[in-house]
């Protein structure tokens, strides 16, 4: 099993939603699945700036 990670953001408008969906299509046209999607708290600015909120996708490939 293969796994790809990457962050999608924190906030989405309605009119964001189809390139959302544009990136979840082009990670599966590469062969993989998303597996889940999860929030984490990114440090700020050399770990002094506020923390910011965002998502991460965590995408599997079966490898054969």
């Amino acid at each position: 099993m293969k796994y790809k990670i990457e962050p999608i953001g924190a906030q989405f408008a309605t009119k964001d939603l189809p390139k959302l969906a544009d990136r979840f299509s082009q990670q599966a046209s590469e062969g993989y699945r998303l597996h889940s999607v999860f929030q984490v708290s990114q440090p700020g600015c050399l770990g002094i700036g506020a923390p910011t909120i965002t998502y991460l996708a965590v995408y599997e490939k079966q490898e054969p």
